[in-house]
């Protein structure tokens, strides 16, 4: 079964400043020994980063993305494709939204600003 897009129609470049990365991999398992040094080892086999980025949005394309998030991802706990920034261009990736709330909302003028944080599959 094919993963979901990002809707047309609405916008996924982030606003300017909005994009950060805080985390650029996924955390190791880290081992403790009662001597020596501690073992690193990567955790899962699918690798992934943290993006944080914001979205100005009109409210009918807020709405368009509300409902993708909703039906289409299940509450926001699907996987999906969409174009993301990775520091210098827009690149299509597999994603998911991160943490308990998926997404934030605060008005911005006439628009919307939608803030996510997104795994970003490696």
């Amino acid at each position: 079964m094919p993963l979901p897009s990002w809707p047309a129609g609405v916008p996924e470049s982030p606003v300017r400043g909005s994009y950060r990365m805080p985390q650029p991999f996924n955390q190791n398992d880290i081992t403790e020994f009662e001597a020596g040094n501690s073992r690193d080892r990567p955790r899962g086999t699918v690798q992934y980063r943290i993006v944080e980025q914001s979205i100005r949005m009109t409210q009918s394309e807020f709405e368009t993305f509300e409902t993708f998030v909703r039906d289409d991802l299940a509450k926001g706990s699907l996987r999906f494709t969409m174009n993301v920034w990775n520091g210098y261009a827009m690149a299509a990736v597999t994603v998911k939204l991160s943490g308990s709330d998926k997404f934030t909302v605060a008005p911005k003028g006439r628009a919307l600003l939608v803030s996510m944080r997104l795994e970003v599959q490696l």
